[in-house]
């Protein structure tokens, strides 16, 4: 039986459409650096007004998918079971969520055809989720997992290699560095089964 990996889409799978809409909106050019928190909309003085104009778009028409996502997922899917584990609800807009929730689907179908659809997960609070491995830019949603990779992302880049090894957690910048080491780990469960 396969090990089972947890995958988050924002800011590890794809990225830069919220940012988009947001200097969309406000005819801004924020960039990354500019956001000093977890949420991008605090960039915004209005933000009932924002979110009028967000829920009009479709954020992954603007988004990118990071470098290397596709052909590293392609050769971990020979080796585990992966999963997308991935929010969908705005805590300003619960109502109008599940526009997300079927924006999120297409970009994932569209962009990832190798997972099915039944390997993805909607859900908010992910320490529900009991997978081997989580791959996740939010540190709370590691939890329960035997290998905690922390992907790097704007809001979590100050967190220092001690604090992090101190829950057990890897910090990854990018994904051909998830690769090594999921293929490393998996290697050694390999051989160490052999013995």
């Amino acid at each position: 039986m396969k090990q089972t990996i947890m995958v988050d889409m924002d800011e590890v799978i794809a990225e830069g459409g919220f940012l988009h809409l947001v200097n969309e909106f406000g005819k801004t050019n924020y960039t990354l650096d500019d956001v000093k928190g977890y949420y991008m909309q605090d960039l915004v003085p209005d933000k009932q007004e924002f979110f009028k104009f967000f829920i009009t778009k479709n954020q992954y028409d603007y988004s990118r998918l990071l470098p290397d996502v596709v052909e590293v997922l392609k050769i971990l899917q020979e080796y585990f079971d992966i999963y997308i584990g991935t929010s969908y609800t705005i805590k300003e807009i619960p109502r109008e969520c599940g526009i997300i929730l079927l924006q999120k689907h297409n970009f994932l179908y569209d962009n990832l055809p190798f997972i099915p659809p039944e390997n993805y997960i909607f859900i908010y609070n992910k320490s529900l989720l009991n997978c081997d491995i989580k791959i996740d830019d939010k540190l709370d949603n590691l939890t329960n997992a035997k290998v905690k990779l922390l992907f790097t992302a704007y809001h979590n880049k100050d967190l220092s290699d001690e604090y992090l090894q101190s829950l057990g957690v890897i910090r990854v910048n990018n994904w051909l560095e998830i690769k090594n080491i999921l293929l490393k780990e998996f290697n050694n469960e390999d051989s160490s089964t052999k013995k």
